[in-house]
Parts: structure tokens; C-alpha cells; sequence
């Protein structure tokens, strides 16, 4: 498993991180597209820590993190 940063890009032009694991960029950014696409109420928690409301997401980026 390769760990990938997640940037959401959101319309306040703040920009909030999340890294999660998997084994492709592609799948890292399935799995977030995945969660947002089950939001029924357009709220996406992760991590138990944040929670991201769909409509203020611009765009999301994801980057392999190589250490």
C-alpha cells in the first residue's frame, strides 16, 4: 500500500488534508469519490475528526507521498 495525500479544494479557498492509504492514486481517489457519492444529506465525515459538506468542495487532488 503507497499512502497518498488528499487535498480538498474548497470554495473559501481554504484547502484541508487527509492521507489515506491504497494501492493507486486512482483507487485513493475512487474511495473519496465513493464517499461523497453515498453522502445522501451531502455530508461526508472522515476520520471522526471533520466533515466536509459536498457543495463547498471546488475540486480534490490526490499526491503519492514518497518518502
Amino acid at each position: 500500500m503507497k499512502q497518498f495525500e488528499i487535498e480538498f479544494h474548497m470554495i473559501n479557498d481554504e484547502v484541508l488534508t487527509q492521507v489515506v492509504e491504497a494501492e493507486s492514486r486512482y483507487a485513493a481517489l475512487e474511495a473519496i469519490y465513493q464517499s461523497f457519492r453515498h453522502a445522501s444529506d451531502g455530508f461526508v465525515q472522515f476520520e471522526d475528526e471533520w466533515i466536509i459538506f459536498l457543495d463547498h468542495v471546488v475540486y480534490v487532488k490526490a499526491f503519492e507521498i514518497v518518502e
